[in-house]
């Protein structure tokens, strides 16, 4: 071995150590990976040089594949901000949702759709909370649902070149070497059968290790006790001349309906009651059912009150849960009489007083002290707010309304990537930047939180290991484990060299990053089928699907790890519904690729 691939060696052992021990952040060791090969060292020749330039060794910065991987948060966080996919993802799971084993295959569908175009764990934030809203009211346990939620978004991340970034990288690294990467689809013929192999043993098998466990009080549980809310019926209300009784009874088990305010009259619940334009329904319910008539257009609130159309379609609310202060000044008094909304920019929606909520208007209600606020209002309002001394602000939920307009240009911006991607009008490179910088000129996403909803770590992570890819290269270390593999399975031939890679690629995505495991592979399978003499693209489909594959440890992926809690899963439930999904997936894999993409 040279002194450059005995170095890379090093680093390489250095690096892997890291990654699983996690002594230090993966942004920063992958930081550390890129400097230690462009550090100068001495050399036989007397002169001091490392592995890489530094224009090499900062080119990860610069690459075609970390933009594409910003541009993907970008635009991901687009779809979830216009309420896509929680709109369409609760109606799914609320339309399945009649037995428990429908209710997981919603999941397991809505999930992968959703993460073939929008970053895997960016998926599990999103759906969580609607799948422990959907739990809360049918009486089931989340844990029965949630690591389903995980398998679904890593089998998203297969189809599509933007799935997860490890797919982008290996692509690039084709690019580099062919200068044509893994088209937008080429993954996908590849993944459906995966899918669809995961699927019945999940379902049918995987399903029965999963535990009944009732997690322990969450921000979702603090927010899901009930709060008395009024609403107003619109004239456009698709709902006007209904009996009340049945509008109230499609809401869900958890909302009472409490009074009604008509004209100057209050009137009682009854059956021959219809709603009519203007009526204020008094109702009692969660935090999330009062989320839902804040989407609806058959309600509003009332005139009264500040929140009007212009502040709904905005997508930066939150609500928030605010305990009142020993010795409040609001104590005694009505926020109304405090002109709180007016001085916070924060609207009262309910009140709980010792875990019930009142039966009186909220706005004409006396406040004491220990109770419970339910508040909505902006979130660049929260820090006045959490500053205000009558008042201890205990929790705090990003609220996404439903905006058609916008929720309509995201998809059609998603629907062009796909087109131009099939049609190869423009490459996703170009397209999903474009996207991306459309959607923040049309403030889908707020140019303010445009440096916030990218994950830096995984972006820092993947510059800063993309130059390794590059100098496994340059120093013939790609090519020597090339030889190495294609001399020990001698006379095996290129299946059996693909399937060694997705084997080896399935292993080290349980320790490492997936992002890691793509730059250490990519290069050695293009050489394996430089060596050969056949095409490398089946090696990069198949390295690509196994490393998507992280199905067995909690820690193998950040999808994973984030339903651990909420699921109070342990380290074997993970192995024992997802082991087998794992091995089924290289078999599948290794089976079908030579099939779509022959040698």
């Amino acid at each position: 071995m040279s002194p450059d691939s005995i170095a890379l060696a090093l680093i390489l052992g250095a690096a892997l150590y890291l990654f699983w021990t996690q002594v230090i952040r993966m942004d920063l060791t992958a930081l550390a990976v890129m400097l230690a090969l462009i550090v100068p060292w001495p050399r036989s020749d007397g002169q001091w040089r490392g592995i890489l330039t530094p224009a090499e060794g900062f080119s990860g910065f610069g690459s075609v594949a970390v933009m594409m991987v910003v541009a993907m948060f970008v635009f991901g966080t687009a779809l979830a901000r216009t309420g896509v996919t929680e709109v369409w993802g609760l109606r799914l799971f609320r339309a399945c949702a009649r037995t428990e084993w429908g209710l997981q295959l919603a999941v397991l569908v809505a999930t992968t759709l959703t993460s073939m175009f929008i970053n895997d764990t960016t998926v599990v934030i999103l759906y969580l909370p609607l799948i422990l809203t959907l739990c809360r009211e049918r009486g089931w346990s989340p844990s029965r649902f949630l690591m389903i939620a995980a398998y679904g978004a890593l089998l998203g991340g297969q189809w599509t070149l933007i799935g997860t970034r490890s797919n982008i990288l290996v692509g690039d690294i084709l690019r580099q070497q062919t200068g044509q990467g893994l088209g937008f689809f080429d993954l996908t013929p590849v993944a459906a059968v995966v899918f669809v192999g995961c699927a019945v043993v999940l379902m049918l098998w995987g399903r029965r290790f999963l535990p009944a466990e009732k997690p322990g009080e969450s921000l979702e549980e603090r927010l899901a006790q009930h709060y008395l809310t009024e609403v107003m019926v619109t004239p456009r209300s698709a709902q006007l001349g209904r009996p009340i009784r049945e509008v109230v009874s499609a809401m869900g088990s958890d909302v009472s309906w409490v009074g009604l305010v008509r004209g100057q009259e209050r009137l009682p619940p009854a059956d021959w009651l219809h709603l009519q334009a203007g009526d204020v329904l008094i109702l009692q319910g969660p935090v999330s059912v009062i989320g839902g008539l804040l989407k609806s257009r058959d309600f509003q609130w009332q005139e009264e009150l500040t929140i009007d159309d212009r502040t709904l379609r905005s997508v930066d609310l939150v609500t928030v849960e605010a305990l009142l202060a020993p010795r409040s000044n609001y104590a005694g008094r009505t926020l109304e009489e405090m002109r709180f909304t007016q001085e916070y920019g924060f609207t009262l929606l309910g009140i709980a007083r010792r875990g019930r909520s009142l039966e009186e208007r909220p706005a004409q209600t006396a406040l004491e002290e220990g109770d419970s606020l339910l508040l909505l209002g902006h979130v660049a309002s929260l820090p006045r707010l959490a500053a205000n001394p009558d008042l201890i602000v205990l929790a705090q939920q990003e609220f996404v309304p439903f905006n058609r307009s916008r929720a309509f240009l995201t998809l059609g911006l998603l629907a062009g990537i796909v087109v131009t991607a099939a049609t190869e009008v423009l490459s996703p490179a170009i397209s999903i930047p474009i996207a991306a910088l459309l959607v923040v000129l049309t403030d889908c996403v707020k140019v303010r939180d445009l440096y916030r909803v990218v994950d830096w770590q995984a972006v820092v992570t993947a510059a800063g290991l993309i130059p390794f890819g590059l100098a496994v290269e340059k120093t013939g270390a790609a090519r020597d484990c090339a030889e190495w593999a294609v001399q020990w399975l001698e006379g095996a031939g290129p299946t059996a060299l693909l399937a060694a890679l997705c084997l080896l690629a399935i292993g080290l995505t349980h320790f490492i990053d997936n992002s890691a495991v793509g730059i250490i592979l990519a290069p050695v399978a293009y050489n394996v089928a430089l060596i050969l003499g056949v095409d490398p693209k089946p090696f990069m489909v198949g390295i690509a699907i196994c490393i998507s594959a992280s199905f067995c440890t909690p820690f193998a992926h950040e999808s994973t790890i984030l339903v651990m809690g909420p699921g109070r899963y342990r380290f074997r439930h993970y192995l024992q519904a997802g082991g087998f999904m794992a091995v089924l997936t290289w078999v599948l894999t290794t089976w079908i690729t030579p099939r779509v993409w022959p040698f």
